[in-house]
């Protein structure tokens, strides 16, 4: 397929997830959200705007302690009902990791979309024209899971360990081997949750709880089902490429969340692929041998 067939008879869907704990971070979870559906209109690639729809799912499931307050869905809808395209829904019977998105992907697909980016809200630079042309070009030679390396996972990304942060799914084979695993969901009671040591510069020894990194279950399945099907790309376009890090002195249990998942990624990788059998080597040996776009 060229890019000319793709624009015209693909429909790319964009999946932002976004929740907050407590009443007072709501304006900020809705200036982030705004920046990034901005950004996402405008990735234009070849006179198309490639994101035809953009759904903001709110979590809203009561069985765990973190989840949204109940009152940024709300607000939300009102901040953005003069956008078209853009719709926000309460998820409020799943986790944050796994059947939230699998509702999302499930969700756009019966809307009639082909391609699922899921994207962190806070990744709204690496939203670049340039970025979303060389997707295409990896979608348009067969990729089915198309990873941005962002730059605090890089290494990991270029290793075919794409993140959610910012990545683009064939919706339909993502489906096919049975979506986002739940064995990687987020445990609702802490006290049946298993703990992962890891280590960050900022605070030295960090733990996280023993799910997220829900990507690298069902990239290694759809290699296994489909071959090398996984083509990380290098961001490009003007800008700075900054995921934007929650302040530790105002946001500081967002901080933390934030350095200890970030700080046992690779821990809770192994872990999860060694429960299917498999090793990080596996994939990154069996994704495309050459990323996609040039190295900035």
């Amino acid at each position: 397929m060229n890019r000319k067939q793709f624009l015209s008879e693909k429909v790319v869907g964009l999946i932002l997830r976004v929740f907050a704990s407590k009443e007072d971070d709501i304006p900020n979870r809705i200036k982030m959200i705004k920046d990034a559906i901005s950004a996402a209109r405008k990735m234009v690639v070849d006179g198309v705007q490639v994101i035809r729809r953009i759904d903001v799912l709110v979590w809203s499931d009561k069985n765990y302690k973190d989840s949204d307050c109940g009152k940024t869905a709300p607000a939300l809808r009102e901040a953005l009902k003069e956008e078209k395209g853009v719709f926000v829904s309460e998820v409020e019977h799943a986790d944050i990791f796994c059947a939230i998105l699998n509702y999302g992907v499930v969700h756009q697909l019966r809307k009639g979309v082909d391609y699922n980016i899921i994207a962190s809200a806070e990744a709204f630079s690496y939203m670049t024209p340039e970025t979303m042309s060389d997707i295409i070009n990896a979608a348009c030679k067969g990729a089915k899971v198309i990873p941005v390396a962002i730059t605090e996972l890089t290494q990991s990304i270029l290793e075919g360990r794409g993140a959610n942060t910012f990545a683009m799914w064939d919706g339909e084979s993502l489906m096919t081997v049975g979506g986002f695993d739940l064995k990687t969901a987020k445990p609702s009671d802490d006290r049946t949750a298993h703990y992962m040591k890891g280590w960050s510069q900022e605070k030295g020894d960090v733990y996280y709880q023993l799910a997220g990194v829900e990507e690298v279950i069902p990239i290694a399945r759809m290699i296994q089902t489909f071959g090398a099907c996984v083509a990380p790309i290098v961001p490009s376009g003007e800008g700075v490429k900054a995921y934007i890090v929650p302040d530790a002195a105002t946001q500081p249990e967002l901080w933390l969340r934030h350095i200890s998942k970030m700080g046992t990624k690779f821990e809770r990788q192994s872990a999860h692929l060694a429960s299917i059998g498999v090793d990080p080597s596996y994939i990154k040996e069996e994704s495309w041998k050459n990323t996609v776009g040039s190295k900035k």
